[in-house]
């Protein structure tokens, strides 16, 4: 049953055939299009890029460096493939507009490898084996110093105090070179970051804290883009489930709104106490919770899906409790398809017969298989928060400076969170106010934290006015194109208007509910149908332009 939202107060909409136009253009615009601050898609498609690396993770220790590193790339036009060095035959990389090569350990190199990077337009290297591509582009004057660790400070754009020890790779390398970043101690300093014809080097490849925000400017000197400067930010309440109080969840959104800044919520739709304590607790069965969300949603706020219970057995109390993750033995959910599946499902469901549109999903915790991600990457098309990138542990994760389209969540662009969130003890708003002191160091960086919706208001005012005044502005998620879908809802929107079909039987389920009654409007299936065969036919038509206009591409 079709209904429409824009960022009015939700009204029932009355298909004419005006409206049925609209409609399908604004499909459409979802369907093809992918815009956000930092991520800029040209009509000339995406380059050509290989990732070699001798290994995918350091010596002792479980970290994929690799797959992080493949994260952070996803924030720019590339279309990357991995590949292990000794996967590697001659013509492999004969296409390769980038390369990227990731040395974590002594290897050689073979000159035929070689040839076919030094013959891509630009080559980014990372730590070792930067000396065998020195010496097959015959630098004359190139110094390997080897790897030195003991620096205090990494200098780029300003002095940036190293958190732990640290080992780097020092090389030399020569004259008509371009230094881009500098380790320094007491006594002298070393070239770390550096352009040399088309080779980008970096001779530290880490994901600490202190060395992320460097790492995603640098990429934007190493890799052709035209992301335009920006500082852009985002506030979730968060935790906000059927248990909560919805004046303590009132007063925080009342406290947000002196601001006049869009903002997001993280709904749980199903709360449960406790393991003695089982018995659900659903959104829909709490009005007075219901209205101080939907009256936030229609004065502008996006509804993020915060798991379905936030609970599982092995961790049973919802908002405190992993979901999508078994805690108690650190490893993925038993049939982890099929219970991510169910859940999601379920917890659309239960938003929309609340009157709520989800626009994103967020795992509790960020704790999620990757088979998790696959199944979640069915169903939503953003993802808010952090990435776990390993299913070895749920402590696995990277933390991104900027927005980025995902490789390991398939696709799904993921906005992230980065500043953490106040609780009056351990996390404080000065350590939220440094890291996003941090962030600012990226081109078009952005920076996310929560504040839990059950917390007094008293400082959430407090982070508001900092962020801003360090440059930031809010953004509203309801901008971009949006896409969740079950077997029986679907929901389609961008810039403020979104367009949801509810199934027959799931609709007639619903008819004693009044926050569903009052907002949907009934509309024969069949103009889904024919709506879904003219998209295709669209999305069709456009990917094949976009094919055509590739062989035109002038870099």
């Amino acid at each position: 049953m079709p209904w429409k939202y824009t960022a009015e107060p939700l009204k029932k909409l009355i298909m004419t055939k005006g409206s049925k136009i609209v409609i399908l253009f604004l499909v459409i615009a979802v369907a093809t299009s992918f815009i956000v601050p930092g991520i800029a898609h040209g009509n000339n498609g995406k380059l050509k890029t290989y990732v070699v690396y001798d290994s995918a993770t350091r010596f002792g220790s479980s970290f994929p460096t690799v797959t992080a590193l493949i994260e952070y790339l996803g924030h720019f036009d590339l279309a990357c493939q991995e590949m292990p060095l000794e996967t590697w035959r001659p013509g492999a990389l004969h296409e390769a507009e980038i390369v990227v090569y990731v040395g974590l350990k002594d290897a050689t190199i073979p000159q035929g490898l070689l040839q076919e990077m030094a013959q891509a337009e630009r080559v980014i290297w990372f730590e070792r084996n930067i000396e065998q591509m020195a010496s097959y582009l015959k630098w004359q004057d190139f110094r390997l110093e080897g790897i030195s660790s003991g620096w205090l400070y990494l200098n780029y754009k300003k002095d940036i105090l190293f958190t732990e020890w640290m080992n780097v790779v020092i090389a030399q390398p020569g004259q008509d070179s371009r230094i881009l970043a500098t380790v320094k101690n007491v006594a002298t300093s070393k070239p770390l970051a550096w352009q040399k014809d088309n080779i980008y080097f970096c001779g530290v490849l880490d994901f600490d804290q202190s060395l992320t925000c460097t790492l995603g400017d640098l990429l934007h000197h190493f890799i052709p883009n035209n992301h335009s400067p920006s500082h852009t930010a985002l506030l979730r309440v968060e935790d906000v489930s059927p248990l909560v109080d919805p004046k303590a969840v009132s007063a925080v959104i009342a406290a947000i709104n002196q601001y006049r800044i869009p903002f997001a919520i993280g709904v749980i739709p199903v709360g449960i106490g406790s393991a003695e304590n089982s018995q659900p607790v659903y959104l829909h069965e709490k009005p007075e919770l219901v209205k101080v969300l939907k009256e936030a949603q229609d004065n502008g706020a996006s509804i993020i899906m915060h798991g379905y219970t936030h609970q599982n057995v092995y961790s049973p109390k919802t908002g405190e409790g992993y979901e999508f993750w078994n805690a108690r033995d650190d490893k993925p959910m038993e049939s982890d398809e099929e219970f991510t599946e169910e859940r999601i499902e379920a917890g659309i469901a239960e938003l929309v017969r609340s009157g709520l549109i989800p626009v994103a999903f967020e795992p509790p915790h960020y704790a999620m298989s990757e088979t998790g991600y696959k199944t979640l990457s069915r169903y939503f098309n953003i993802f808010s928060g952090q990435i776990q990138i390993s299913d070895k542990s749920a402590s696995i994760t990277t933390t991104l400076p900027y927005v980025t389209e995902s490789t390991y969540l398939n696709g799904m662009m993921v906005i992230p969170e980065n500043m953490g969130y106040y609780d009056g003890a351990s996390f404080l708003v000065e350590d939220m106010i440094r890291k996003s002191e941090q962030i600012l160091a990226v081109q078009d960086g952005f920076a996310c934290f929560f504040y839990h919706g059950y917390l007094p208001p008293d400082k959430i005012g407090s982070i508001i006015e900092n962020v801003q005044r360090q440059g930031y502005t809010f953004f509203d998620l309801r901008k971009l194109p949006i896409r969740v879908q079950s077997p029986q809802i679907k929901i389609v929107g961008q810039n403020r208007k979104f367009y949801v079909d509810i199934d027959q039987k799931l609709q007639a389920s619903w008819l004693n509910t009044p926050t569903v009654s009052n907002f949907i409007e009934k509309v024969s299936s069949v103009h889904v149908g024919v709506l879904l065969v003219v998209i295709s036919g669209f999305v069709f038509i456009i990917i094949r332009l976009k094919v055509n206009a590739n062989k035109y591409y002038e870099r």
